[in-house]
This record gives C-alpha cells, sequence and structure tokens, in this order.
C-alpha cells in the first residue's frame, strides 16, 4: 500500500509521521515534531498552528500519500446504542434513524460516521453500534484553516479513536479491561477497553489547570510555570511542585472513577484490570505511582515502539525516542490510513471523500495509460477513450454517491410510522413499544424548537457577505459572538429521563422528567418558571394530545383527568458555555425548571364520565 501521512495536530505541538506498510508490519519513512507555545488565546495559537504546519510542508514535499488528521475528542459527540440484527443493507438506515435521535443537532447540520463492534454475537443478539459526530460548521472552519496554510487532508478522525487505534495495534498484552488516558494540554482523552468493546470520555482536567496550579501556587507568569512543571522532574523541589499539583490530579481521578463507574454500569462484566498512560502531560514525575495508589490499578506509560515498526535508514529515531508519549495519536492516525485500524471513523465532508477515493485510484489509471501508449504506438485515439471512460466513472461515481445520499435520506424520513406496510414490518422488528421513545423525543424536539420568541432555537448566525470575505479566523470570532447573542436566549434541554411504569390497569405508561433552563437574564425564578409555564407546557399539551401519548400528571395519585403537567419551582443556578463543544468562553447563568409528566396510558376518558362504584378502582 501506498505511504500515509498522520498528522496530528495539538495544543502545544505539531506531530507527524509517514508509514509505509510492509510483509512484516510498519516502515516510519518520515517522522517530525514541531512545537509551539501553549497559548490562552486562540488567535495567537492559531498562528503558531499556521507556522507549524508551514514548517511541515517546507521540510516535507507532499507526493499525493493520502493525508489522515483528527480533531479534538472535546469537540466530537459519541453514542454507543445497541440494534436488532439485520441485513447490512437495512443497518445504515436503522442507524440512521437513531443518529437523529442521539445527536443532539439537526443531522443536516453535522458530519456523521458509525462503526459495527466487530465481535462474537450470539444468535438474535442485539448488534452493538458506534455512533460519531461533529458539527459541520467545525469540520469546515478546521478544513479552512489547514487549507489557508497549505495542507489538503483527506480524512478526518477523532483524536481518542486514533490514539485506541494505535495502543491496540501497539500494546503486547491486549486481554483484561484497559484504561487509556491521554493527557494533553487543554482536555484529557479516557478509553476504556475490554476485548472489542471500548467506551470514549472527554475529561476537562488536563495539562493547561496543572499549569495553572503551579502558577497559583508560586505567584509567577502561565508560561513560566509551563517551564517549571517539564522541568519539575529534573527540579531540586520536585516533591515541592508536585505537591503544589496534587489538588487537579486528585480531581482528574475523581472523573475517572465516576468514568469507570458509569461504564461498568453499561456492562457489569467490564472489570479493569491497569491504565495505560499517553500524551505529554503523562511526563509529569511520579504520575504513575500517584494514580497507581489513587485508583488500585497497574498503571504505566505506553510501551515504546514494537518490533513492527522499523525505521528507514533516512529517519533519525532520536526524535521518538523524546516523544513518543506524544505520538501515539499520529501513529494512530497513520494505521487508518493503511487500513489498519479498529475503528475507521471518517467525518470528512461526503465529497472531499468522494474525491479522497478518486485520489487513490489515479496513479492506477496513469498506469494503465502509458502501457496503452506503448501497446497501441502511443495511439492519441486510444488514450482519448481512456481518458473519456476515466471521467465519465468519475461522474458515474458522484452520480452513484449523490443517488445513495439521497436514498438514505429518503429512507430515513422523521416520519417514524409511516403508512406503508413494509416499513410498519421494520418497526415491528424493533419490539413492542420501541418507538414510542423516539418518537417522544422528536415532539418534544418540535416543541424545544417552538418555544422561545422568534424561535431563537431553530437558528443559527448567519454571516454577512462581507464577514464571509474575510479570513477564516475572522468569519469565526464573529460567528462566535452571533452565536452567543442567540444562546442566551434560547431554551435549554438540561436533563432527560424516561422511566417505564408498571401499573395495573394501563398501558404500561412512561414517567418522563425534562429539566429546561433558559438564561437567568436579571429575572426572577417566579418569571422564568411563568415563562415556561405559559409556553412550553402548552406546546406539550398540543403535541401530545392524540394516542398513544396522552399526557397526566403524575404527582397526583389517582388523576381523575388528563393534561396536567407537574412543574417545580426554580431548583438550581447553572454555568452554562455558549457552545459546550467549542473552544471554551464565557458562561452565563441559566435557572432551571423540572418538568414531570406520564404518557403512553390509555385513552382519554370521554365528555361524560360515569364515577366508579365503590371500592372499584378507577382506570388510568
Amino acid at each position: 500500500m501506498a505511504s500515509v501521512w498522520g498528522i496530528d495536530i495539538g495544543k502545544a505541538a505539531l506531530k507527524a509521521v509517514k508509514l509505509a506498510s510492509t510483509k512484516d508490519g510498519y516502515e516510519i519513512q518520515a517522522l517530525d515534531y514541531f512545537p509551539y507555545p501553549v497559548e490562552e488565546d486562540e488567535d495567537e495559537r492559531q498562528e503558531h498552528v499556521s507556522d507549524a504546519v508551514r514548517k511541515f510542508l517546507t521540510k516535507h514535499k507532499l507526493r499525493g500519500e493520502e493525508i489522515v488528521v483528527s480533531i479534538p475528542g472535546l469537540h466530537s459527540f459519541s453514542r454507543f446504542i445497541s440494534l436488532p440484527p439485520v441485513e447490512k443493507a437495512k443497518l445504515r438506515m436503522m442507524v440512521r434513524l437513531e443518529a437523529q435521535q442521539q445527536i443532539p443537532f439537526p443531522i443536516d447540520e453535522v458530519n456523521w460516521d458509525f462503526l459495527e463492534i466487530d465481535r462474537e454475537y450470539e444468535e438474535h443478539e442485539e448488534v452493538e453500534i458506534g455512533i460519531f459526530a461533529t458539527r459541520t460548521e467545525l469540520i469546515d472552519g478546521f478544513l479552512g484553516d489547514l487549507k489557508e496554510s497549505g495542507l489538503y487532508p483527506d480524512t478526518i478522525t477523532i483524536a481518542p479513536l486514533a490514539a485506541y487505534n494505535f495502543i491496540r495495534e501497539n500494546l503486547p498484552d491486549k486481554e483484561g479491561g484497559t484504561i487509556l488516558l491521554d493527557i494533553g494540554a487543554e482536555h484529557t482523552d479516557l478509553v476504556i477497553f475490554d476485548g472489542e468493546r471500548f467506551w470514549v470520555r472527554n475529561l476537562r482536567i488536563a495539562g493547561n489547570e496543572i499549569t495553572k496550579a503551579l502558577a497559583d501556587r508560586f505567584k509567577i507568569p502561565f508560561a513560566e510555570a509551563e517551564k517549571l512543571k517539564k522541568s519539575s522532574s529534573k527540579s531540586a523541589q520536585a516533591k515541592k511542585i508536585f505537591a503544589s499539583m496534587e489538588p487537579v490530579l486528585k480531581d482528574l481521578v475523581g472523573e475517572i472513577h465516576r468514568s469507570v463507574g458509569f461504564f461498568k454500569s453499561q456492562a457489569e462484566d467490564l472489570d479493569v484490570k491497569r491504565m495505560i498512560l499517553m500524551g505529554d502531560g503523562s511526563k509529569l514525575r511520579n504520575l504513575p505511582a500517584f494514580l497507581k495508589k489513587q485508583l488500585k490499578y497497574e498503571v504505566k506509560r505506553a510501551p515504546e515502539l514494537s518490533e513492527q515498526f522499523v525505521f528507514d535508514d533516512d529517519v533519525d529515531p532520536t526524535t521518538i525516542s523524546e516523544h513518543h508519549l506524544a505520538f501515539g495519536v499520529a501513529f494512530g492516525l497513520a494505521l487508518q490510513g493503511q487500513g489498519a485500524s479498529r475503528c475507521a471513523i471518517n467525518l470528512a465532508p461526503k465529497q472531499q471523500q468522494i474525491q479522497a477515493v478518486l485520489k487513490k485510484k489515479v496513479p492506477f489509471a496513469l498506469i494503465t495509460a502509458i502501457v496503452a501508449w506503448a501497446a497501441f504506438g502511443m495511439s492519441y485515439a486510444y488514450w482519448d477513450g481512456v481518458r473519456k471512460k476515466y471521467y465519465s466513472s468519475e461522474k458515474a461515481l458522484k452520480k452513484i454517491q449523490s443517488w445513495k445520499n439521497s436514498e438514505e435520506a429518503a429512507m430515513a424520513s422523521n416520519k417514524l410510522l409511516p403508512p406503508l406496510e413494509k416499513d410498519v414490518r421494520i418497526y415491528d422488528d424493533l419490539g413492542e413499544g420501541r418507538t414510542l421513545v423516539p418518537e417522544l423525543m422528536e415532539k418534544i424536539r418540535g416543541v424545544l424548537v417552538k418555544a422561545t420568541a422568534k424561535n431563537p432555537n431553530s437558528k443559527l448566525p448567519k454571516l454577512s457577505s462581507t464577514v464571509r470575505s474575510k479570513p477564516v479566523r475572522e468569519q469565526l470570532t464573529e460567528w462566535r459572538k452571533k452565536i452567543r447573542t442567540l444562546n442566551e436566549k434560547k431554551l435549554w434541554l438540561l436533563d432527560w429521563k424516561v422511566r417505564r411504569l408498571e401499573r395495573k390497569g394501563t398501558q404500561t405508561p412512561y414517567d418522563v422528567e425534562i429539566r429546561l433552563g433558559m438564561a437567568t437574564g436579571g429575572r426572577s425564578g417566579a418569571d422564568i418558571r411563568s415563562d415556561i409555564e405559559g409556553s412550553v407546557v402548552r406546546l406539550i399539551k398540543e403535541a401530545l394530545n392524540e394516542a398513544p401519548f396522552h399526557v397526566r400528571n403524575p404527582a397526583e395519585a389517582m388523576p381523575k383527568g388528563y393534561g396536567g403537567v407537574d412543574l417545580s419551582v426554580a431548583e438550581e443556578l447553572f454555568q452554562l458555555h455558549p457552545d459546550a463543544r467549542s473552544e471554551p468562553q464565557k458562561p452565563f447563568e441559566v435557572t432551571m425548571i423540572k418538568l414531570r409528566f406520564e404518557v403512553g396510558v390509555a385513552a382519554p376518558p370521554k365528555a361524560k364520565k360515569v364515577e366508579p362504584a365503590e371500592g372499584e378502582e378507577e382506570g388510568g
């Protein structure tokens, strides 16, 4: 297979590795590390990234190799679901339906992909599916910045998946539950894997929090604290420096405990045996011993490259020996390009994926053309025919892809119970009541879109043509200002719980609890509660006024009718980021209100209600 570049653009350095497959493993044909300062200002950071990309392109002349890059786990969404076993042709349709319910953004505003967990399943056992997504504008902005610097990637995946791909390929002992902790500058990626199953979570506690703790403790600037952290292992005050870091590290341990507990609730047989540390943040002296004491696991830093990775004679191995903990993602990206990864997720735009496929085929087309010219005396007519066939195939491929996308969109209509009999049979196979909750979620989503004045929940900021003519970074700055203004007017869904009830005399209702939030904006909790009661509650009753949903208030032990919704008082004050999936920004205050009601009960009572006889229970 041709060579592949894996390029990891981190917060503190650009790491790049060029791999080629061999019969015994992989040859490292090039490898480089371009560090830059850790900046709190996003514009300054982007300038450093652009400089590093230009240095990389100056030093390494790209000659058509595939390029694989990643976005941080912080900017992605992942969810693992189970689906009934179906034919491969129907699987993507079913996943798209589930994705529409699971992804917290409209499906046409995200780039998403999925994979089927490849393990042995028992007969009729549900199939495990991983869904991964990010918003389209984030991908477009990321690609725009890279293209301004002259880099045109073919594949975009998620950093924690690349780290997982590498550690599974490079780890000698793959048995037993393992925690992979990749500690970066601004966030920490946590991946737990056991056999072929794995789970992903992003932790906010990372290298910068440790640096800030040192800056506060020693009353020094952030940049100086960063240097102190990196040199702490050689300092005479190593113990004192590490003691200053311990409060932050204990918070990290707490996040790890919570993550393991959550994933164990999803897989009771998960038994974590060890932890593997990666990333520049894992270089801290005494960190493995500290985590081992706190977590009671075996904790080790990632091992050096295994024997299946060999260096080309022209590659200096010094770089990897000095920075091998930082290169896990870059190697994982290159392995995906070589088709050797367990998680081959691609979040690049569809058109770009098509171009990447065609780019791989171009060399074969050229070889065919050269042979044809030699065989037929460099016949222009023959070459013209080859050329026309090639471009005809390219157009056909684009048409097929367009038709496939249209077919998927049509098959994945938001109408979960279409009148067509063949579609009804598909949903019947999902099990009794399987579609009720997704239908409910779709209806509540519609309520939230309509709930607030002038529908800010359904809007995205629009940039003027003048702004769009400016550099991408300036466009993003303006976009962030506009989306903050919108977000402070929106209605936020903070929490959602649906619990199936077992109650005699009913059709197995569901207890629904929704926690909503609105920006405080100087208003009292009572005003916000009144606002939600006057808009959201009314719309919920209107949206759920037909079977099987008939709303009723579960706060009453024996309700006499339907239509009630229980509202709590303003219980808490949240600090909500304007955009939780982009770079951290100043939060704003959100007041929370809780709604609770039941759905899925028997048909509503008739206009004239007959009172039950004494001692007889009243129907739900």
